[in-house]
């Protein structure tokens, strides 16, 4: 948008409206109408009439106040691209007053922080975040290798572990996105598939009107809307933020519950193997984690598999109603 500075707007008001807003006596415009408001000089007579672009005949013209509010409300919506012309595409020239120093000072000042403070904003966050995983990092070393060998690895090189450290919640995350339950469904799937019906077919075996709905059918519809099981899978609807949020959780509390694990379920091994133990009570978590999964998705996948719907008849109403109950 082109903005021009002039040092006496008044001036310049008054000598647009005696050269165009208000023709001169004796010679008055005709036919003139706002494309905005719709209205004319036929009930009374304005003196706020501008031709800002090329546009010729009526629509040319237009009010003053009218076109100030349309550009303001332009300006709102698209705040860093130029007002143009509805129907001649012109760049309407609008000029502003000229600043003082002083109000010159304080805009570009105002510019400034708003170029820089997202940047700022974003330098906080990383580092929130940063310092974040470091400090959960040394939690986790400290509670597997204990206190007193923890706080020794973290003394012997320091830069090392502020390298180290912020990877292992970052790992623990990763780890989320190994899918292995899928390989799992979709083996049993694949020995337990089940077709149309063969009185369903026709001669080409194809289905015919009417027939049941295959297995196909039910893996293209999970395809299509996935379960949101994982840290990143349907993150951004509202509806799966707390399957998102449920997972994030257990890949932090992984370590915590492989150590709890570790010593209850394999306590001879865990006196003389320390590692060993927490690493089988990792394994054992994500294999029972994982297999309720299994378990629990297939559970689901047979249920829509296999639901019909009844007849509305007095016999299945009061049938439903017994089973709500």
């Amino acid at each position: 948008m082109r903005r021009h500075f002039v040092q006496s707007p008044l001036h310049n008001r008054l000598r647009r409206l005696r050269s165009g807003s208000e023709p001169p006596s004796g010679n008055p415009e005709e036919d003139r109408m706002c494309w905005i408001c719709l209205t004319g000089d036929e009930d009374q007579r304005r003196r706020d009439w501008v031709h800002p672009c090329r546009c010729r005949g009526t629509n040319k013209w237009v009010h003053e106040s009218c076109l100030s509010r349309w550009v303001d409300e332009k300006e709102m919506l698209l705040p860093d691209v130029p007002v143009t012309c509805t129907q001649c595409r012109t760049e309407y020239i609008i000029v502003m007053p000229q600043l003082c120093r002083f109000d010159v000072i304080l805009e570009r000042l105002d510019k400034g922080c708003e170029r820089m403070c997202p940047s700022v904003l974003m330098g906080i966050l990383a580092a929130t975040v940063y310092f974040s995983a470091v400090t959960y990092g040394a939690l986790t070393l400290l509670e597997l290798a204990g206190y007193s060998m923890g706080m020794k690895l973290l003394q012997e090189d320091p830069s090392l572990l502020m390298i180290l450290l912020p990877s292992v919640p970052t790992l623990l995350i990763l780890g989320r996105l190994v899918r292995w339950e899928d390989c799992v469904i979709r083996w049993l799937r694949r020995h337990n598939r089940r077709g149309v019906p063969a009185e369903h077919l026709d001669a080409l075996g194809l289905p015919l009107p009417g027939a049941p709905l295959d297995d196909n059918y039910f893996d293209e519809l999970e395809r299509e809307y996935p379960e949101a099981d994982g840290p990143m899978g349907g993150a951004f609807e509202t509806e799966q933020l707390g399957r998102a949020s449920t997972s994030f959780c257990i890949a932090l509390s992984l370590p915590t519950v492989a150590v709890v694990l570790g010593q209850k379920l394999f306590g001879g091994i865990y006196g003389d193997n320390k590692l060993l133990g927490i690493v089988l009570g990792g394994m054992a978590f994500v294999a029972a984690k994982g297999l309720a999964s299994v378990f629990l998705r297939q559970s689901q996948y047979q249920r829509r598999r296999n639901r019909y719907v009844l007849d509305y008849t007095p016999l299945n109403r009061v049938h439903n109603l017994a089973q709500r109950r």
